[in-house]
């Protein structure tokens, strides 16, 4: 794996107690930083023994190349992962959310090695055209204001859409909008790899064990898609009702959290 001379972010929280042997590392998903893990994931990860460990993808959050974020591809973003994960040591369980979900994909793709790896609401291992073109019939309002996100920037999005989509109504406007700001833009070059223009995805008896988790009110990522995803690895989806996209910000965040840490416990 190439090196590269970029500064990246990586947020740490230190297990409570006896830390267990695994260590967990989280990758986040478009338009945030390491710092979507620290709220709720991180204490209660740490909470249960584990070294937590969240990476800020290159042009993101605290790492460097924000004025190249226009150009980054997926392949840069994996770099990142492997950067990182080559600087923790003992077993690795690696966490994608979303976008991140792709870049783990990617990771193992490209023969990052870890212990297992969840994907949380990611993207599936061919991409999002699929779900792209069917949101463009059922719900143009969102497909729109994602488009303008990807484009333009998470500001330009309509604000009360937006919540709708990504967040439970349990979400006040107040906390949408402190979620809000500290998001910042995304690569439009990625957002076109993830429709599934190049491959990212490992063959599937290459992956380690895999934990795919979605949420059933999640209106980016269909129940159906995660169920393939699952499929595609050779497990079971865990559904989460009333669970969001926002996996880790939402007011069900809790339920993921126990589903994670019950299939982690399972692994080790």
């Amino acid at each position: 794996m190439k090196k590269h001379c970029i500064n990246l972010e990586l947020r740490f929280k230190k297990a409570k107690g006896t830390a267990k042997p695994e260590k967990l590392l989280f990758v986040h998903g478009i338009c945030v930083g390491a710092w979507i893990w620290e709220q709720h994931f991180f204490p209660y990860f740490s909470d249960a023994g584990f070294d937590c460990y969240a990476l800020s993808l290159r042009g993101h959050a605290g790492s460097e190349g924000r004025e190249g974020i226009n150009c980054w591809k997926l392949a840069d973003y994996t770099a990142d992962l492997h950067t990182i994960a080559e600087q923790i040591e003992g077993p690795l369980i690696v966490i994608g959310h979303s976008l991140g979900g792709a870049v783990v994909q990617d990771w193992i793709r490209t023969g990052g090695k870890a212990k297992a790896a969840a994907l949380l609401a990611s993207v599936p291992p061919w991409g999002l055209a699929l779900s792209a073109w069917r949101m463009a019939f059922t719900a143009p309002d969102l497909y729109r204001e994602l488009i303008k996100l990807n484009t333009i920037g998470p500001q330009a999005a309509d604000a009360d859409i937006m919540r709708r989509s990504l967040f439970s109504d349990a979400v006040t406007a107040h906390e949408y909008q402190q979620f809000m700001a500290q998001t910042q833009g995304e690569s439009p070059v990625v957002g076109m790899e993830l429709q599934g223009m190049r491959p990212f995805a490992p063959l599937p008896w290459s992956a380690p064990p895999m934990f795919v988790l979605g949420g059933q009110d999640d209106k980016l990522i269909p129940v159906d898609e995660v169920w393939r995803t699952a499929a595609y690895y050779g497990t079971r989806a865990a559904i989460i009702p009333h669970l969001s996209h926002s996996v880790m910000m939402d007011t069900h965040w809790r339920s993921g959290a126990d589903a994670l840490h019950e299939w982690i416990g399972k692994e080790h």
